[in-house]
This record gives structure tokens, sequence and C-alpha cells, in this order.
């Protein structure tokens, strides 16, 4: 009967551990961030060569770009 009860007794306690929950609430009073559209982002040494910042017809080209990129079945160039 030890056995079981050395072997039952860490058990319950891993499943007591994971019931517990962390509130994940944003504070009152607390600043929210407000996205931006995604083509109007600074100017940084990670942007892709052709885009434009802040230009949406050149990011949607890079995006269509970049998908046919990960195409198997296209040609490649």
């Amino acid at each position: 009967m030890i056995p079981g009860r050395l072997v039952l007794a860490p058990l319950l306690v891993c499943v007591l551990a994971a019931c517990g929950e962390n509130v994940q609430t944003i504070p009152v009073g607390s600043a929210k961030k407000v996205d931006g559209q995604s083509f109007q982002l600074k100017d940084n040494g990670y942007v892709a060569p052709g885009w434009t910042p802040g230009d949406a017809t050149s990011w949607n080209k890079q995006l269509a770009n970049r998908a046919q990129g990960q195409n198997d079945y296209a040609p490649r160039k």
C-alpha cells in the first residue's frame, strides 16, 4: 500500500498545481497600444529590398512575391 501512496501523492500534487491560473486582465488605467497598418512600419535595417515604407501597393507586391517563393509548384526563377 505504501508504494501506491508514493506514486499517487506526487501525481496528485502535479494535478492540483495545474489547476491554478493567473489573472490575465489589463489593469485599469494602463495604456493600450493601438496597432497601425502593417505597411506603415518605420524604415529600419530589416525591411525587404524593393519595399517602400508607407506604400500599400509595394507591401502587397512583397507579400505576393514571398508567397510565390514558398509555392512548391511554381516554376523557379
